[in-house]
């Protein structure tokens, strides 16, 4: 690991957000922080997908971005391997929100759990994404229900997991005496 992460993970740390933050401030910083990092991991995993599928650079962001640009609901395969401006910008602002607000509803989950914190994160991380995705998927997004590559979604979302729930487990740790 190098060593300019290293200290971004260590500035994570409860101690150094700094007096006066609240236990919910701390979670929704934590949470929101993990959340970006884990959505980036898996959105590079998404990006191997593509382009070790064949399926090309654009087929993820484009399926994501068929949320909201409806008109590729009806685009054959194919046309989702294509650069489309709005599915990019729909996909990834709907990839980064869904990211942080799942990070954030981890941060808030685990002090409940007992146990380990990467335990709960490579359970909790990945079925709140796997949960919403089975249960919303289909209504707001019939195309990528019907195309998206389940191996490499689970992948992906194990990915998002084990990456956010170690971020958010590293900034909810206990500060150490020192």
């Amino acid at each position: 690991m190098g060593r300019s992460f290293r200290r971004w993970l260590e500035s994570l740390r409860m101690e150094e957000i700094g007096p006066g933050w609240s236990a919910w401030g701390i979670s929704l910083r934590a949470g929101g922080l993990g959340g970006l990092a884990g959505g980036g991991a898996m959105a590079l995993v998404a990006i191997g997908y593509g382009l070790l599928s064949g399926k090309g650079l654009w087929f993820p962001v484009n399926l994501i971005g068929a949320t909201v640009v409806r008109g590729l609901q009806a685009a054959p395969p194919e046309a989702l391997a294509a650069f489309h401006p709005a599915a990019l910008v729909a996909g990834l602002a709907l990839h980064l929100i869904l990211s942080v607000l799942l990070g954030v509803l981890y941060a808030l989950l685990l002090p409940t759990l007992p146990g380990s914190p990467r335990l709960w994160a490579v359970l909790v991380g990945p079925l709140l994404w796997l949960g919403a995705t089975w249960v919303v998927l289909p209504i707001f997004n019939p195309i990528m229900a019907r195309e998206v590559d389940w191996p490499s979604f689970a992948l992906a979302h194990g990915v998002y997991g084990l990456t956010m729930g170690s971020i958010v487990a590293r900034a909810l740790r206990a500060p150490s005496p020192r």
